[in-house]
């Protein structure tokens, strides 16, 4: 009788538990960080804790928010780079640190296409620019005529030194051909207040807040920043569409995305977009978010960031190498 057989059976099925939880342990096994670069209550933090409830239904682990609020996003940001790349630690930001925050800031670490991978676009949105209801300029055309009338008389808020509020005045001063005054603030709810008392001339405001004060009255809106009308705001016709040929072809929006550290599996991120893409396939989900003044990209688009950070780098590079923008 051979005696091997029974004895290499036998060591078959000791090795059957160890290769059934080699099967089971796939990602993700425990709970995920996601780090939102901004103070909770920002627009990004809304909706990685809105996102973040869909993707732990998802993904079966809970997804815990960590806000590293410092240097306009980009502490958090170098946080993540630095992580370690096995999906663990994820990132979800406003495109400001990713894009335009490099090109201004000399004490920005990394390098988002070396040190980070994009997992997917999420949302975006255009700006609103606005002014006082008291301003003597009541449609694009006579607000530009205002403008080239007295030079450096006028001024305009933004929400810091390389925000979108303030890259998207400087683009439409340069198009438009006029001379503004800047008066960055350190966030969006000081300078709308001094926009609404008249202190400051103008300001492109984020939707979520600006909407509400248009329609009390107490602001004055001229258009959208993005060349395609916005969902959230169909009474608003974009700039483009009202500027003559001085602003055709103005186009500015803002976007967010969830990223990971550069090397993390081809597998883990693939995991992730799926467990995404279902999310922003659900009707109900994209109404909730519509609901609070975020309108989430197609699901079908949010593959797309790698492409948008490119487009969005060679365009601000341009203006910011132009206007001479620095961070002070």
């Amino acid at each position: 009788m051979n005696r091997t057989l029974p004895l290499l059976a036998s060591f078959a099925l000791m090795a059957l538990p160890m290769l059934s939880h080699g099967k089971t342990d796939t990602y993700p096994t425990r709970p995920i960080r996601v780090v939102v670069p901004f103070s909770a209550a920002s627009s990004a933090d809304n909706l990685a804790r809105a996102l973040s409830e869909k993707l732990s239904e998802k993904l079966k682990q809970p997804l815990v928010i960590d806000n590293r609020v410092g240097a306009g996003g980009t502490l958090g940001v170098s946080a993540v780079a630095k992580a370690p790349p096995d999906g663990y630690t994820l990132l979800l930001t406003t495109s400001s640190p990713l894009v335009i925050s490099p090109l201004i800031d000399r004490s920005v670490q990394y390098n988002v296409e070396k040190d980070l991978a994009p997992v997917a676009m999420l949302s975006t949105g255009p700006l609103l620019l606005v002014s006082s209801p008291n301003l003597p300029a009541r449609n694009v055309q006579e607000l530009i005529a205002l403008l080239k009338k007295e030079p450096g008389k006028y001024s305009y808020a933004s929400n810091g030194n390389g925000s979108y509020s303030h890259m998207a005045m400087e683009l439409f001063a340069r198009m438009a051909g006029v001379d503004l005054v800047h008066i960055p603030y350190k966030g969006p709810a000081q300078a709308e207040a001094d926009v609404i008392g008249g202190q400051v001339t103008l300001m492109f405001d984020a939707v979520g807040t600006a909407t509400s004060m248009i329609r009390a009255g107490r602001l004055r809106s001229y258009g959208t920043s993005s060349a395609q009308p916005d969902p959230l705001t169909p009474d608003q016709t974009p700039l483009a569409a009202q500027g003559g040929a001085a602003l055709k072809g103005f186009d500015v929006f803002g976007w967010s995305g969830l990223l990971a550290p550069a090397g993390t599996p081809p597998s883990v991120i693939a995991t992730l977009q799926t467990a995404v893409g279902e999310v922003l396939a659900d009707a109900a989900f994209r109404e909730l978010m519509a609901g609070r003044n975020t309108t989430l990209v197609k699901p079908q688009a949010s593959r797309e960031m790698a492409k948008q950070i490119r487009g969005d780098r060679a365009k601000w590079e341009q203006l910011v190498k132009s206007a001479g923008i620095k961070l002070e």
